[in-house]
């Protein structure tokens, strides 16, 4: 897959990306509180696609979890729920004509 990979941190529950997207990989800062990362397709009730369990830690504590081969794939829009996370920074490409495969 070639095609330009995009960020974006969050610090609080909100829209990714609009359009098809593959989600790559995702950085998170932990809380004191366990927490969860729950991203959908289709905006805020859209559906469900990943829920990272995150586990309670210091503000310090960081995270990293890559998406295996191409990513995961979100139709629409991407949405993330945060819940007991300090930031989370995700990486995506935006999928186009030349490089949907999925």
């Amino acid at each position: 897959m070639n095609s330009d990979i995009g960020a974006k941190t969050l610090t609080s529950t909100g829209s990714i990306q609009s359009g098809r997207t593959r989600l790559l990989s995702v950085y998170y800062v932990g809380h004191a509180s366990a927490g969860s990362l729950t991203f959908k397709d289709g905006g805020a009730s859209g559906t469900q696609k990943l829920v990272i369990a995150t586990p309670a830690s210091s503000a310090a504590d960081q995270y990293q979890v890559d998406i295996p081969l191409d990513g995961l794939l979100f139709k629409t829009d991407m949405h993330l729920t945060i819940s007991n996370v300090t930031s989370v920074t995700v990486f995506v490409t935006p999928i186009t004509a030349d490089t949907d495969n999925g």
